[in-house]
Parts: C-alpha cells; structure tokens; sequence
C-alpha cells in the first residue's frame, strides 16, 4: 500500500514542504501520480519515518466500525 506524501508528512510530524524538498532532492523516493500527486510505498515510508524517530504506524480506521450496532450496508 502506499502512501501520499501529504499523509508521510503527517505521519512524520513535518511540513509537507519538508517532504516536498526531498522527495525533489531525491532524498524520498517517490513515485509521481498522473495527478501530479506524489505516491511513497511502505518501505520507503519506514525509513523515512525512522529518520524522523517515528514509528510507521497507521492511524485507526473511525470508531463505529467496532460499534455492536453496526452492520455493513447500513448506509453510514
């Protein structure tokens, strides 16, 4: 899975221009999308992340889809 650069740089707790400057230097291997948008697989993003002193680690998906309640297809 991969990773946009403006979700590394959230993930890094940096500016997304800080991941933009690398990812421009080559610093960041990253790989450009038709959108213009930037793509770092997971690899990548671990030693990023490790340069930092982060730890890749995934935000949790929204709370409701461990409500009891909740089914799929109940149109939330």
């Amino acid at each position: 899975m991969a990773t946009t650069a403006g979700e590394l740089s959230r993930l890094a707790g940096v500016s997304s221009a800080a991941i933009s400057y690398r990812i421009r230097t080559g610093s960041i291997r990253a790989e450009r999308q038709a959108d213009g948008s930037y793509q770092v697989d997971d690899d990548e993003v671990a030693r990023v992340l490790a340069s930092y002193g982060r730890k890749p680690e995934r935000p949790m998906p929204p709370a409701y889809f461990g409500h009891p309640f909740w089914e799929p297809g109940d149109g939330w």
